[in-house]
């Protein structure tokens, strides 16, 4: 065991609730700064996963049996584990406490798989301690402006202020960024802030009973953002002083001169728990200091279709009510809905993208090239894509008529012929048309045919739809077709859609057997 009791050399934890290290034997305690000082004889192991590759640390009693990153249960314990690190911030929140956290957060969530839900899967969060690099600064000249607006009953008057700034100090321990290339940096932006004035002395006795990930992002690659954060931080708080004190709120034009003079490495504590279904995994995080609640978990199908036709009942019942519908109102509305469709296709699409390729992980994505496609080919894809574009958005403008479409201001307020009802199909082809080309952009990444069967699906029964209001037939029987095309291209679509959806709150189980420690 590697922290053994003074008093009956029982075992060691660091227990949150009281901030101490506690024999689990005899109940003693101790300041995990003074068992360490005394205790030279620590032994820290490096925990290797077998299903992903993940490289952990903790002491040779804090074996807690999952895996983070992957949920898997393989773990591999290796002594003689090196630690580089300042500064910690100790876990505040216990499992308990943390599970209670995830649970109020998920009862906000609708249609969340009865599996998320699970008591048993709740128990299964493990405390990890992230690292993060904190950055210090100096700041040299200012430009801070300020500018206040007059409006009289026939002018305008601007008034610009230069403000003197008397700088004490440097900026040190600034807001902190992911130091593991394998935490997304959108769960690290997420789980802040992190109250660093909790920081203490780094102490290997603080790790008893956690994991511990390393450091696997070299700390200039945030100098740049860090120096960013540090100006903005010094030009927020100047201009809550002169807002609050003078009226006078700062413009954009204000600047001071910021350097990153270095940076100090640290740990903040999260608790993890792991989903994974498949070659899928969905994370729910936990802040170890605050209890913030992170998470992106996919929905239930079954539940969500229910809560649908439910929805959809009710909103027959009080159409009915209100007012009845023709059958060129309704075709018109079922194009409305398939335009908001393809939006939502289209963000889904996007979030998936962004998971896939790791688009928005700085850490991940630090090469020359952008997700793997060199520089050169980027830009004749992205040519392709435009020329691609503009040809969908005139082939939709032809084949739509709008090339024919005229305003008659005898018709403007006919329900079945108004100029609303015809630039409606050509409006909702275009939106189709983009949604489609944006798709098609990122399939060429993720090669994901979720959201193609969704886009295709739709595309045609819009098309369908959209002719036939565009050329208003006598006979109603075409317009119900229409509207049947597209209810049957929007159920399609709609459920293709909540699988790329589900793919969006997931995230492709992690490979790191490549790991680089830093």
């Amino acid at each position: 065991m590697a922290f053994h009791c003074m008093n009956c050399n029982g075992s060691m934890v660091f227990d949150i609730s009281l901030q101490q290290m506690r024999c689990e034997h005899c109940g003693s305690t101790c300041d995990p700064q003074d068992f360490d000082a005394r205790d030279e004889a620590v032994v820290m192991a490096s925990i290797t996963c077998q299903n992903c590759g993940a490289v952990l640390e903790g002491t040779e009693d804090s074996m807690v049996g999952f895996c983070p990153y992957c949920g898997g249960q393989s773990l591999v314990s290796i002594p003689g584990a090196d630690r580089k690190v300042e500064r910690i911030i100790p876990f505040r929140i216990n499992r308990i406490a943390c599970a209670d956290a995830y649970a109020r957060y998920t009862r906000r969530i609708p249609y969340l798989h009865r599996e998320f839900r699970n008591a048993d899967n709740i128990k299964k969060f493990t405390g990890i301690y992230m690292p993060f690099y904190q950055y210090d600064a100096t700041f040299g000249a200012a430009r801070i402006e300020g500018q206040t607006t007059t409006h009289g009953p026939n002018y305008t008057e601007y008034k610009t202020y230069s403000i003197d700034v008397q700088m004490e100090g440097d900026y040190r321990h600034g807001t902190p960024f992911d130091a593991s290339k394998y935490l997304d940096d959108e769960i690290a932006a997420r789980c802040m802030p992190f109250d660093v004035g909790e920081e203490r002395p780094y102490a290997p006795a603080y790790l008893a009973g956690f994991y511990a990930d390393t450091s696997t992002v070299r700390p200039e690659l945030y100098y740049a953002d860090a120096a960013a954060q540090a100006e903005q931080d010094l030009i927020g708080e100047v201009g809550d002083q002169v807002l609050h004190q003078h009226g006078i709120p700062l413009t954009e034009n204000s600047h001071v001169e910021t350097t990153v003079v270095g940076h100090h490495s640290a740990l903040f504590p999260l608790w993890f728990l792991t989903w994974r279904k498949d070659d899928r995994v969905a994370y729910a995080v936990v802040n170890g200091q605050s209890g913030h609640v992170v998470s992106d978990l996919p929905i239930d199908l079954k539940a969500f279709a229910l809560g649908c036709v439910l929805a959809s009942a009710l909103l027959f019942v009080l159409l009915e009510l209100v007012a009845q519908p023709t059958p060129g109102l309704t075709a018109f509305l079922s194009l409305v809905a398939a335009s908001l469709m393809a939006w939502g296709i289209h963000a889904s699409a996007a979030r998936v993208h962004q998971t896939q390729t790791h688009a928005h992980d700085k850490g991940w994505t630090n090469t020359d090239a952008v997700n793997g496609e060199p520089v050169g080919k980027k830009k004749k894809s992205r040519i392709w894509r435009t020329i691609t574009t503009i040809a969908l958005f005139v082939i939709s403008w032809v084949v739509m008529g709008g090339l024919r479409v005229g305003i008659d201001i005898d018709r403007l307020f006919d329900a079945q012929g108004s100029l609303l009802m015809r630039v409606t199909p050509l409006i909702v082809s275009l939106i189709v048309g983009f949604v489609v080309v944006r798709v098609l952009r990122w399939h060429q990444d993720t090669k994901e045919r979720n959201s193609l069967v969704a886009i295709g699906a739709l595309g045609l029964s819009v098309l369908a739809n959209a002719l036939v209001i565009y050329v208003a037939p006598v006979n109603d029987a075409w317009y119900y077709l229409g509207v049947a095309l597209c209810i049957v291209g929007l159920v399609v679509s709609s459920v293709a859609m909540l699988k790329v959806y589900n793919l969006a709150t997931t995230r492709p189980l992690p490979r790191l057997f490549d790991r680089e420690e830093v």
